[in-house]
C-alpha cells in the first residue's frame, strides 16, 4: 500500500507521481507496478527538485479512492486496483 507523500515513478514512461491520499491498491503504470523512489540515490534529487506542472494533475482510484499528484506526465495509463485512474484538475492552492 502507498503511503501519503511517497513518490513512485513507472520504468518504461518514467511518469512520476506523489500519493496524495492513501488506498488499498497497487499503483500500476504501463501495465507493471509503479516503482518506489527511494531516499537515496539520484531518482530521490531529480524529483524533489523538478516540481509538478502549474495547476497540477490529480488521478482517484474509484474503488479505494487512492488519489495521486502527477509530477511528470508522460503517455503512460495509470491504474489501481485494476481499473484506470480517473483523471480530475488538482485544486490549486
Amino acid at each position: 500500500m502507498a503511503k501519503k507523500g511517497q513518490t513512485y515513478f513507472c520504468e518504461i514512461c518514467r511518469q512520476k507521481v506523489v500519493v496524495d491520499k492513501e488506498g488499498f491498491g497497487v499503483l500500476v503504470c504501463c501495465g507493471q507496478e509503479m516503482r518506489l523512489v527511494g531516499v537515496k540515490g539520484m531518482m530521490a534529487t531529480w524529483t524533489t527538485v523538478h516540481h509538478k506542472p502549474e495547476g497540477g494533475v490529480k488521478f482517484v482510484c474509484n474503488i479505494c479512492g487512492q488519489e495521486i499528484d502527477v509530477i511528470v506526465e508522460t503517455t503512460g495509463i495509470l491504474e489501481c486496483c485494476g481499473q484506470r485512474m480517473q483523471r480530475k484538475e488538482a485544486n490549486v492552492s
